[in-house]
């Protein structure tokens, strides 16, 4: 991961530019691209303990140190918050 709590991710899609704040953005390791189109609403985990960390809704292709794009995910407690979501383990 690039970036936590990035604010003023502007995307655009067929209501217009929406902006949005407190975002994860993402880059993909070497020379690939970390999402590719199609993967909005995929769930986003961490590699070692397998938890859910964010729920992708945004991509490119150009961006980034490597220059495949970069990713934009929400943080998954803002998500279950969002949608009053309680996960009982």
């Amino acid at each position: 991961m690039t970036a936590f709590e990035l604010d003023n991710v502007v995307v655009g899609n067929d209501l217009g530019n929406l902006r949005f704040d407190n975002q994860i953005e993402i880059e993909g390791a070497a020379n690939e691209a970390f999402s590719a189109g199609g993967d909005s609403g995929s769930l986003i985990i961490e590699a070692d303990t397998c938890l859910a960390i964010a729920l992708l809704f945004a991509g490119g292709d150009t961006g980034g140190s490597n220059g495949k794009g970069l990713t934009y995910a929400n943080p998954i407690q803002t998500v279950l918050d969002t949608l009053k979501i309680d996960l009982a383990l």
